[in-house]
């Protein structure tokens, strides 16, 4: 009887036991879960808090980056927009410095001048349109020497806002530009040739720098002004005469760069020097105004004399250009222009010549239509790249041959004329003699000399 109650004793306790290991391995497994799962909610948190650091750093980066850009942005704008009437103060100033004054004025004059440089220093140290760029001081000092020049006080226009606030600048009255447009003159040049008066164009959103500029060359130059590149695209349209452009880069509607890509492009216009005036100085700026055909930069405030300096630089650089198509037998067109488009066409137009060499119906007509430009463009353009008209660049270009002619064969001189497309002999000896100094025969007869003299030492 005991051992029965024993034996039913044992299978209820060994239950028992079993079920409590049951209940502590459950707990366990549970805790188990509840750190694992504690610890990757602390890692999922943890990467998450840095996740929104990183990007918060990144955000509090950005900021700073754009507060600066705008900072630099600002003090460059204000550091561009003061050079204009800093160059308006200094230039009039030395120009006024270097005229007789009595000594009490003369004084005044200095000590305005001196403070007006010394603005401009403080405006240099502003950013002037890249980081570590600075506009260099290029105002010489109080005695330099300077042409005398009077400027007359002019009103200046602008276009305003409702609220009165100042807009684009409308700059002098275009519709009278008789006032603003010297005289026509004759300019003397070397060849002995009669020329329209130097014409140049200055383009700036500044009333008063145009004003400037037009009243201290005028007694040199012509003088026609726009106050951006719409404009002055409009006044190369208008006038067939220009010469040389000097733009503003930084302009309302148009800017520099953009007027210097339209003329450097344009058949009619790409012989024209284009001087570009900026208040920002970088390698960048110049690069890009280089690779769009700029002639050369004068950064603001500048000294007007420098600009007169460049101006006949050009006119000289010019002149030499002329004088080597006059005087040498072969010249190749790269010595005689200054842009690949220019180059392009004299190699179009020597060659026009050529292919016509004998054609005595031959004609300026014919020249201008197969080089696609009006007869007054093909003028322009040729006198400014060779001295020459149309049909004096054809005759040239045929008297050049018949001087090879006479030195390589021993042609009649009439049957060289017919060779030339002069159907009268007698033409071609006249137009030889005005061109050379001498008449074919004599020409032929002086180099066969010269030469049997080389060859005989």
């Amino acid at each position: 009887m005991g051992n029965i109650l024993i034996a039913e004793a044992m299978p209820a306790q060994a239950t028992g036991l079993f079920s409590q290991g049951f209940v502590w391995a459950v707990l366990f497994g549970v805790l188990l879960i509840a750190v694992v799962a504690y610890a990757i909610c602390r890692w999922i948190l943890s990467r998450e808090r840095k996740r929104m650091e990183a990007e918060l750093q990144k955000m509090r980066s950005e900021h700073r980056s754009e507060l600066e850009e705008t900072k630099q942005g600002v003090l460059s704008g204000v550091s561009r927009d003061l050079l204009t009437p800093i160059t308006l103060i200094i230039s009039p100033l030395q120009q006024l410095a270097s005229e007789p004054l009595a000594d009490d004025v003369r004084v005044r004059v200095q000590m305005i001048l001196r403070n007006a440089q010394l603005l401009l220093h403080q405006v240099n140290m502003l950013p002037a349109g890249g980081k570590g760029n600075v506009v260099p001081a290029l105002v010489p000092p109080v005695d330099a020497v300077m042409t005398p020049v009077t400027t007359p006080v002019v009103n200046q226009v602008q276009r305003t806002t409702d609220n009165g606030q100042r807009k684009d600048p409308v700059g002098i009255d275009d519709s009278n530009a008789a006032a603003l447009v010297t005289e026509r003159g004759q300019l003397s040049m070397d060849n002995g040739l009669q020329e329209e008066r130097f014409t140049m164009l200055m383009v700036d959103d500044s009333p008063d720098m145009c004003r400037f500029v037009h009243d201290y060359f005028r007694g040199e130059y012509t003088v026609l002004t726009a106050n951006n590149g719409e404009v002055a695209l409009q006044r190369l349209e208008e006038n067939d005469n220009i010469d040389l452009v000097v733009s503003d880069v930084t302009m309302p509607k148009m800017d520099g760069l953009e007027l210097c890509k339209r003329i450097k492009t344009d058949l009619r216009w790409s012989h024209i020097p284009v001087i570009l005036l900026t208040g920002r100085r970088g390698d960048q700026l110049e690069m890009e105004g280089l690779r769009l055909g700029a002639d050369d930069y004068i950064t603001k405030p500048f000294n007007v004399e420098m600009l007169r300096l460049r101006v006949k630089k050009f006119i000289e650089k010019r002149e030499n250009r002329q004088r080597q198509f006059r005087e040498k037998m072969d010249v190749a067109p790269s010595e005689i222009t200054i842009t690949s488009v220019d180059e392009q066409f004299i190699q179009r137009a020597i060659k026009i010549c050529e292919d016509h060499m004998s054609d005595t119906e031959f004609s300026v007509e014919v020249l201008g239509r197969e080089l696609s430009l009006s007869r007054t463009y093909l003028y322009k353009k040729l006198i400014n790249i060779t001295g020459k008209g149309p049909a004096e660049f054809i005759r040239t270009i045929r008297l050049k041959r018949g001087k090879q002619y006479l030195e390589q064969s021993m042609m009649p001189i009439a049957d060289i004329a017919a060779e030339l497309g002069y159907a009268n002999p007698k033409r071609f000896t006249e137009n030889f003699k005005a061109e050379f100094g001498m008449s074919p025969s004599e020409y032929s007869k002086k180099f066969r000399e010269e030469k049997a003299k080389t060859t005989q030492e």
